[in-house]
């Protein structure tokens, strides 16, 4: 299955570099602040949550102060729910490409995931910034975070591909999606840390496979250590069998997107 999908990728690489350049440019061309909001959408969440939880209930987070964490588990959480966002509605927002050209649709999903990347990159920017402000100093750890990013990037992609399958036939997914994204937020550690949960109900989080990812990159960049292996582990097993799911479902329901999108 790896192969066929790198293969379909390859063939089609200047196809989804076009779609890539398309969503990219499209997104911010009729914005008043244009590339800016992929920095201000993270940086006004951040503000509120650490007013809130970082002032006001004083949420325990460690030797980390909270804005960086907030902040950063904000970037990164933000990349995942727009990739899936995006990715769900790609199908039927590029419903003349998918009846006219006979080409694997699973390069519309890959291709809105991508597209996220200069916003995360922006982000990543404003993250260094606050990371010199509170003296937190990066290890040879932070090398984790390409590969961590990547896993990341699978769960966008198979997540994406269900939501976006199942989108063409029942279109109320589009609805449903931000809900789901909005419950799942409140379910992963973004806004609160791991070690903040009791610890009896800790592996129940970790079941939630963006909870070891998350955690991982925290590790990464603002504690300077690895991420916790058993963590990691479940997170590339239960990502490992969506994709495997998802991707088979998509190949299901893709004869038909033509007659019905």
């Amino acid at each position: 299955m790896k192969l066929l999908i790198a293969s379909n990728i390859w063939r089609f690489r200047y196809l989804l570099l076009l779609l890539v350049w398309r969503d990219v440019k499209s997104r911010y061309k009729q914005a008043l602040f244009g590339f800016s909001w992929a920095i201000l959408t993270p940086a006004f969440q951040a503000l509120v949550y650490w007013l809130v939880f970082g002032l006001v209930f004083k949420i325990p987070t460690g030797n980390i102060p909270y804005l960086p964490l907030v902040f950063s588990g904000f970037i990164f959480w933000n990349f995942f729910s727009q990739s899936v966002s995006s990715a769900t509605l790609s199908i039927t927002s590029n419903s003349n490409l998918v009846t006219k050209i006979a080409f694997p649709k699973e390069i519309l999903i890959f291709s809105s995931i991508l597209g996220r990347i200069p916003d995360l990159i922006a982000s990543l920017a404003v993250l260094i910034i606050i990371l010199i402000f509170y003296q937190i100093n990066p290890s040879v750890h932070i090398l984790w975070v390409i590969p961590l990013l990547l896993i990341e990037m699978v769960m966008a992609s198979a997540v994406g591909m269900f939501f976006a399958s199942l989108n063409v036939y029942f279109r109320d997914i589009t609805a449903v999606v931000p809900i789901l994204l909005m419950a799942w937020l409140f379910l992963t550690p973004v806004i609160y840390p791991l070690e903040s949960i009791p610890q009896q109900y800790q592996l129940y989080a970790k079941l939630n496979p963006m909870t070891g990812i998350l955690e991982g990159l925290r590790n990464a960049v603002l504690v300077g250590a690895p991420p916790d292996n058993f963590s990691m582990l479940l997170s590339i097993i239960i990502t490992f069998i969506f994709v495997i799911f998802s991707y088979l479902l998509f190949k299901k329901l893709e004869k038909g997107f033509s007659d019905v999108v």
